[in-house]
C-alpha cells in the first residue's frame, strides 16, 4: 500500500539517536482520522558522517527495516549514505523527491515521537485549510518538563538591537526580558498559535504545498533554513502554527556538537545568505559591518562580556544542580549555554528552590550551563538570581564548552 506520511530525517554523525528516533516512531505510529492506520515511510539521508562504523549504519538499517516489515513495504524504510555533507536543506529535499507519502514530515535524527504527536499535527492540518505548515511543542525531557526555546525570526530590527547590545548592558537587559515575555507566551499556550518562525527541527507540510513554494532552499549549509522558510510560508499566505497538543522530545544539536568548527563556520555563511535574501545589498553589508566591528580587537574591548547581574558560581559537579531562591507562587527557570540568555529552555515550577529530575539531569551533556530564575506569579517578570554550573556527568567532553568557558572566563 502506497505511504500516505513520508518521514525525513537528515543524519549527521548521530546513528544511535536516529535508531532511536525510528523505533519511537514505530512505537507511535500515524493514524488516520478514523483510527485506523496510516501506512507510512522512513526515509534517512546521511550527510557523509565521519563517524560511519559499519556497527552504527547497521543500527539505522536494522530500523528502517522494522519499519518495512511493519508496512509489509521493502520501500518504506530507506538509509541514502550521500557522498557529501550537503547541508540540512539539500538532505531534506534529496529525501523528499524519493519519497511517496502526501503527507511529509521533516524530522531531526535526535528526538523521540510521543504518543499523539504525529496524529494531533495531521489532525490540525486536516481541518485548518489556512495552516500552511503545522509544528509540536518541544520539550528536551521525556517527562515534558523542559520547554525547548521558541526560535526568534531574524531581522535587521533584532540585529541591530541585539549587536548594539553587545556594548550596552542596559539595553541587552531590556532586550533578554522582551524574548523572556515573547517565549512565555508560547510556553503557556493551551491553544494552537500562529507563529512568525518555526523550529526546523520537525514540521509538517502538505506534499503539494511544500513543492510549490520550493522546499529548502539548498544554499544554506546549516542553520537559517528554518527562517527562510518560515518567511516563505509567510510570503505565501499560509500560516505556521504550533500546535499544543503535539509533544516532541528533542534532545538539541547533538549533530552539531560532534563537529563545532563546522557547525559555527556554515552558522556564518548561511547568516550573510539569509540577510541578502531578504534585505537585499543593505542587509549583506549591514552584517557584514556589525561582524568586522564585533570581532575587531577595537570592538572587543568595548564590548560589555555578560552575565549582566551578580551570579552564584555552582562551580564543576557530576551532581545535578540545586538552586535556592525567594518562594514563589509560580516561578520561570531559564537553562542556557549562553552568558546572554538569548537562546534558553525553560522550566515553570513553583516553591523556593530547583535540581532537575533524574529524566531532566540526563539530559544534561558535560558543559557550561547558566541558569536564571524569575518570579512570573500574578504576570509579573521579576529576576531573582542568576547561577553557573558546569556539569561533570559523563568522562567525554564535549566540543561546546571551551568556547562557552572561554566567554566565561573573560567575565
Amino acid at each position: 500500500m502506497k505511504p500516505e506520511l513520508s518521514v525525513l530525517i537528515v543524519n549527521y554523525n548521530t546513528w544511535r539517536d536516529c535508531a532511536h528516533a525510528v523505533q519511537s516512531l514505530r512505537r507511535n505510529p500515524p493514524r488516520r482520522r478514523d483510527g485506523s492506520a496510516m501506512p507510512f515511510e522512513v526515509l534517512v539521508v546521511d550527510n557523509k558522517s565521519p563517524r560511519r562504523s559499519q556497527e552504527e549504519i547497521e543500527l539505522v538499517q536494522h530500523a528502517l527495516a522494522d519499519v518495512a516489515r511493519d508496512q509489509g513495504d521493502p520501500q518504506s524504510g530507506q538509509l541514502i549514505l550521500h557522498d557529501d555533507n550537503a547541508g540540512y536543506s539539500k538532505g531534506v529535499n534529496l529525501c523528499y523527491r524519493r519519497s511517496r507519502g502526501q503527507w511529509i514530515l521533516v524530522s531531526n535524527p535526535d528526538l523521540l515521537f510521543p504518543v499523539g504527536c504525529i496524529d494531533n499535527l495531521l489532525r490540525y492540518m486536516e481541518t485548518h485549510p489556512e495552516c500552511g505548515c503545522a509544528v509540536p511543542k518541544g520539550f528536551w525531557d521525556e517527562e515534558l518538563k523542559g520547554k525547548l526555546p521558541p526560535n526568534t525570526l531574524p531581522t535587521m530590527f533584532d540585529l541591530l538591537v541585539g549587536s548594539v547590545a553587545e556594548f550596552c548592558r542596559p539595553l541587552r537587559r531590556a532586550y533578554g526580558k522582551r524574548l523572556v515575555r515573547s517565549w512565555l507566551r508560547i510556553w503557556q499556550a493551551d491553544e494552537p498559535v500562529v507563529l512568525r518562525m518555526m523550529s526546523g527541527c520537525l514540521f509538517l507540510v502538505d506534499r503539494d504545498y511544500f513543492a510549490s513554494i520550493g522546499l529548502m532552499d539548498e544554499r544554506y549549509p546549516l542553520y537559517y533554513e528554518d527562517a527562510d522558510l518560515s518567511r516563505m510560508i509567510a510570503k505565501s499566505g499560509k500560516q505556521l502554527v504550533q500546535v499544543p497538543n503535539a509533544h516532541l522530545v528533542h534532545f538539541v544539536n547533538r549533530s552539531g556538537q560532534t563537529d563545532f568548527t563546522t557547525m559555527m563556520t556554515r552558522h556564518d555563511i548561511s547568516r550573510d545568505l539569509y540577510f541578502h535574501k531578504w534585505y537585499g545589498s543593505l542587509g549583506r553589508w549591514v552584517h557584514a559591518k556589525i561582524n568586522t566591528l564585533l570581532r575587531s580587537p577595537a570592538g572587543q574591548k568595548r564590548v560589555r562580556i555578560p552575565p549582566d547581574s551578580p551570579f552564584v558560581d555552582l562551580g564543576a559537579s557530576a551532581e545535578p544542580p540545586r538552586l535556592q531562591f525567594r518562594a514563589c507562587e509560580k516561578y520561570l527557570l531559564l537553562v542556557s549555554l549562553d552568558s546572554r540568555f538569548h537562546l534558553s529552555g525553560g522550566l515553570i515550577g513553583s516553591g523556593d528552590h530547583w535540581t532537575p529530575s533524574a529524566a531532566v539531569y540526563a539530559n544534561f551533556s558535560p558543559t557550561l550551563y547558566w541558569c536564571r530564575v524569575y518570579d512570573i506569579s500574578g504576570g509579573r517578570l521579576e529576576q531573582l538570581g542568576t547561577w553557573r554550573y558546569e556539569c561533570r556527568r559523563g568522562c567525554e567532553p564535549s566540543p561546546v564548552p571551551s568556547a562557552v568557558a572561554k566567554t566565561a572566563a573573560t567575565t
